[in-house]
């Protein structure tokens, strides 16, 4: 039985996601260290990580 997940979104702009959870969306938070937040989603967590990969369109191509 699985109880709970941890969820890893990469983005480009990883603060600013980070910031739009915190700040808009309200989100509860804990501060790993350095402005990392990990965002509490019941019965798990969400993370956002930075990506150093190039964009892709909606609809998947480059």
């Amino acid at each position: 039985m699985i109880n709970g997940t941890h969820v890893i979104i990469y983005s480009r702009t990883a603060a600013a996601d980070r910031a739009f959870f915190r700040d808009v969306l309200e989100y509860p938070h804990v501060d790993a260290g350095d402005g990392w937040l990990i965002f509490k989603a019941p019965p798990g967590e969400v993370a956002i990580h930075p990506t150093g990969r190039p964009q892709r369109s909606a609809r998947g191509s480059a």
